[in-house]
């Protein structure tokens, strides 16, 4: 089953297979078993900081910039897992996959056994509506509207989020400048929410029968 979620300017894709998803080719990992899909390193951009900021959690963002794995950038935060560069330039992986196969040897920093270490209010967008394509592809036609969610929601992000860096600039502010008074800044700094749509939960084939 698919659903989707909302609340708070943050969305989120649920997916019944996340955890469950072992021989998909997305999950497949050299570093542990149970992985998941959980490779990406997860990238705050300004309006993900401004979204979890107005939950009141800029608690969390000040803990992500005092932690050792944590590039800060002027106007995003990364904060990197782990990557397996040994195992990955001695591995003899098939050359049709038509994706950067380093996926296989990454791991979150904020992977666990049961999942996520964190809520998903907490997580950049990139990470609440990814879906593997091996759970595309179960959703057949059904999956137009949430393509189109996603679609939406990223082209809503990238806009405002390239307004919100024009205006730190303008104002002498970023990241590395001075961190707390651009926290501030993009706090108080004004967007229009986005308006999502309303999309019925999805039953796999697989599930139904």
């Amino acid at each position: 089953m698919l659903t989707y979620h909302f609340e708070n300017n943050i969305p989120l894709f649920r997916c019944s297979i996340c955890g469950k998803c072992e021989g998909f080719i997305e999950s497949k990992s050299f570093i542990n078993k149970n992985r998941g899909c959980c490779w990406y390193f997860p990238k705050y951009t300004l309006m993900d900081i401004k979204n979890i900021i107005s939950i009141g959690r800029k608690d969390f963002i000040r803990k992500l910039k005092k932690l050792d794995n944590v590039y800060i950038s002027s106007f995003y935060l990364e904060v990197r897992g782990y990557f397996d560069e040994e195992g990955f330039n001695k591995m003899d992986i098939d050359e049709d996959i038509d994706f950067d196969k380093k996926l296989f040897f990454r791991l979150c920093p904020f992977w666990q056994e049961n999942g996520c270490k964190i809520d998903y209010k907490l997580r950049p967008h990139t990470c609440n509506l990814y879906l593997c394509r091996e759970v595309i592809e179960l959703c057949k036609q059904g999956y137009s509207e949430f393509s189109k969610e996603r679609k939406d929601y990223f082209s809503y992000m990238i806009y405002f989020n390239e307004l919100l860096k024009r205006e730190l600039i303008e104002n002498g502010l970023d990241l590395l400048k001075d961190f707390e008074s651009t926290l501030e800044f993009i706090k108080k700094y004004e967007v229009p929410k986005f308006e999502p749509r309303q999309i019925e939960k999805l039953i796999f084939i697989n599930e139904a029968s």
